[in-house]
């Protein structure tokens, strides 16, 4: 029997990618395209189906902010919220996980940095133990962002990190939470190597708000061949945390 999963993409060059979509088309799974970019500049339009029809959400990144008022973000808020409220799993992803957040009363504000690159994670103990999270063993991860969450009330903190801010001080920013059976993620844990080449194109121009500490060409050129070498097992341990996910939320 397929079931339905809404895929929410904020940025053409940010999708679900190969490893994801093909872990989920083994599940069983049909997907439903939901393409707020499509939308701008003013992205007015989110017009999702009626969540008596989904099965799963995954909510990917892109640029804009979890606090701006376009329609189209005001209801997606609105949207998660009541999904996870109504036990609907999300999955988000950066974008996606301060939406969520920010729906269950957490905040979202500029770190002081950006990141683009792999870092490092500190897992906390619940994370060690979740049966989800558990399942990424080598604590190093992708990541595109210039905001965090805080960790909503009713949610349990899985991993932290460090970001080197423009102006050379330290910021801890939590990098993935849980909530019920939902999970967000300040990472990218669906990234494979061919996106990434995507991303160093497309989002070349990011590498610049990483300030003045870092060399935009030499970021491009690390990071490139640091996951060219890293990413058969990140890809590995993401697809088993991705099943893992969909077993823990009954999505068998």
């Amino acid at each position: 029997m397929s079931k339905l999963a809404l895929i929410v993409r904020h940025a053409e060059p940010e999708t679900l990618a190969e490893n994801y979509t093909a872990a989920l088309v083994e599940r069983g799974f049909e997907f439903r395209p939901l393409n707020v970019f499509e939308s701008a500049p003013d992205f007015e339009a989110f017009d999702p189906p009626a969540l008596e029809e989904v099965d799963l959400i995954v909510v990917l990144g892109g640029p804009q902010s979890a606090n701006d008022e376009y329609p189209a973000l005001r209801s997606e808020r609105r949207y998660l919220a009541d999904a996870m409220a109504s036990g609907i799993p999300v999955f988000g992803v950066c974008l996606g996980a301060q939406l969520m957040a920010r729906c269950l009363g957490g905040e979202v504000s500029p770190t002081g940095g950006y990141e683009f690159g792999l870092r490092k994670m500190w897992i906390t103990e619940e994370g060690s133990r979740d049966p989800v999270f558990g399942k990424l063993r080598v604590p190093l991860v992708p990541t595109l962002h210039g905001e965090c969450f805080t960790v909503p009330n009713g949610a349990t903190e899985l991993a932290y990190g460090y970001m080197l801010c423009r102006d050379g001080t330290f910021k801890r920013q939590s990098l993935a939470f849980r909530y019920g059976i939902s999970y967000g993620f300040q990472f990218e844990p669906q990234l494979t190597l061919d996106e990434l080449r995507v991303w160093n194109r497309e989002l070349a121009d990011d590498y610049d708000k990483m300030g003045p500490l870092f060399d935009p060409v030499v970021e491009a050129e690390t990071n490139l061949r640091e996951f060219a070498a890293y990413s058969p097992i990140y890809e590995a341990q993401s697809r088993d945390m991705l099943l893992a996910f969909c077993d823990n939320a009954g999505l068998v």
